[in-house]
């Protein structure tokens, strides 16, 4: 499968969304002997800079609180944002990305806050939007905006009713590459989604 999709993925109340192999963040934590706590070394040091440089993570800020709809898009198709029933609302490239455990997660940064072996099991046990990858370098473009979802809804008579809604939208578009591609991403940029 090319485009995978996840519905209702929410940013746990902060502004924020990382994606990334957890499970290489941890072990680039214990090889450059980061604390635990993630969140304050990242924001107050040169290292949040450089594990985002060195595509250990893509970090996304300004985040409203919504339930997200979800795609990852390995396709060398129209990505869904760009689709004419879809409205774009951001369209950023420059992103790297490593993966060195075979799956890459979008996470929230309350588990920055105390990044162990137990809370990467955790994020790993409680986070739905992930798939698998191979091993080795990606570009990531990241689109946001909002796509037309159909939902389904049972009726008090108990009949299924279909309707459809324009809902807030993330889009991953990952293309794989031989070696570390060149980061040239803004991590200040906000991607706040207007609904």
């Amino acid at each position: 499968m090319l485009l995978y999709k996840f519905d209702e993925v929410l940013n746990d109340l902060m502004d924020y969304f990382i994606l990334g192999d957890p499970d290489y963040l941890l072990q680039y934590k214990i090889e450059y002997d980061l604390p635990d706590d993630l969140l304050t070394e990242f924001t107050t040091e040169q290292t949040g800079d450089q594990v985002v440089e060195q595509g250990v993570i893509v970090p996304m800020i300004g985040i409203e609180n919504h339930p997200y709809t979800i795609y990852f898009n390995l396709s060398v198709e129209t990505p869904e944002l760009l689709k004419p029933e879809n409205q774009l609302q951001h369209q950023r490239g420059g992103y790297c990305l490593k993966v060195v455990n075979g799956r890459i997660y979008l996470y929230t940064i309350p588990y920055l806050r105390n990044f162990t072996e137990a809370t990467v099991e955790a994020l790993k046990k409680f986070k739905n939007a992930t798939i698998e990858l191979p091993n080795g370098w990606y570009t990531v473009s990241v689109l946001a905006g909002l796509t037309k979802q159909l939902t389904e809804i049972e009726t008090v008579s108990g009949e299924m009713k279909e309707f459809e809604s324009m809902e807030p939208t993330f889009e991953f578009v990952l293309k794989s590459s031989v070696e570390k591609p060149d980061y040239t991403a803004d991590f200040t940029y906000p991607f706040k989604v207007e609904v």
